[in-house]
């Protein structure tokens, strides 16, 4: 019996431990999406420009700075259809190490982050982002060290465009480095990431829309956040979803 309760104690006193160290995160989680360009059908689609901003706002015991997002999910609505495929590529190596030669047409997109880098007032970064079709219905997304960032926040950021169900048609799923939500010890938030989508090769629009539900457009983002322990670098997450619309 003694055995037992000392047994009992220990994991008590460990898993006391690890709910401590390990508490989720609280964070506010926004999703954005701005649409400009006519509803077109299936016959006669119509081109769209697509404007995604994702902000993330902590709160509680986990402020900006102590933690990151290890993955980020958006649901794109079903009546949105990528022509990636009719798109000139670029591979993520050509991308990261000189993007001035990937082919003409492969980039498609411009855009800006903001990071929090530890807890206010910590450090920040404001880095330039450009993005790229890849190849096999990849999408990368290079992040350019900002004029004035105390940190450098460069690199590249893989995505992969995938099928989706219900009111989704298609779902970029954006794996996130650890390099972008822990480095050199230190956490970091990337409170603000901002994609706009615009780009046309050959008179095909990259984004069409080929109808629309009820007038609006359904979007959707399922987010990963993660806290890394100092000491021992395990990884600890939690997920949060969020949904909006714009009006087609």
């Amino acid at each position: 019996m003694r055995k037992v309760a000392l047994l009992t104690a220990l994991c008590a006193m460990l898993f006391g431990a690890v709910g401590v160290a390990y508490a989720a995160v609280t964070a506010d989680q926004g999703l954005k999406v701005v649409t400009k360009g006519k509803k077109g059908t299936k016959t006669k689609p119509s081109a769209i420009t697509l404007s995604v901003t994702t902000t993330t706002k902590g709160n509680g015991s986990t402020p900006d700075g102590t933690f990151g997002t290890k993955q980020a999910v958006i649901h794109f609505d079903k009546n949105l259809k990528f022509n990636n495929t009719k798109f000139p590529t670029c591979d993520a190596q050509t991308v990261a190490s000189d993007a001035s030669k990937c082919p003409t047409g492969s980039k498609v997109g411009t855009g800006a982050a903001d990071a929090q880098i530890n807890p206010a007032p910590g450090l920040k970064a404001n880095p330039s982002i450009e993005a790229y079709n890849g190849p096999s219905g990849q999408f990368f997304l290079k992040l350019i060290r900002g004029p004035n960032d105390a940190v450098d926040s460069s690199g590249v950021i893989s995505a992969k465009l995938a099928s989706d169900t219900g009111k989704y048609g298609k779902k970029l799923v954006v794996t996130i480095p650890a390099i972008f939500y822990y480095q050199l010890g230190l956490p970091i938030t990337l409170t603000r990431f901002l994609t706009n989508v615009k780009a046309t090769y050959k008179k095909t629009s990259y984004i069409v829309s080929t109808g629309c539900t009820g007038g609006k457009y359904n979007f959707g983002g399922d987010f990963t956040f993660v806290q890394v322990d100092k000491t021992t670098k395990a990884e600890t997450t939690n997920k949060k979803s969020v949904k909006t619309t714009s009006k087609c």
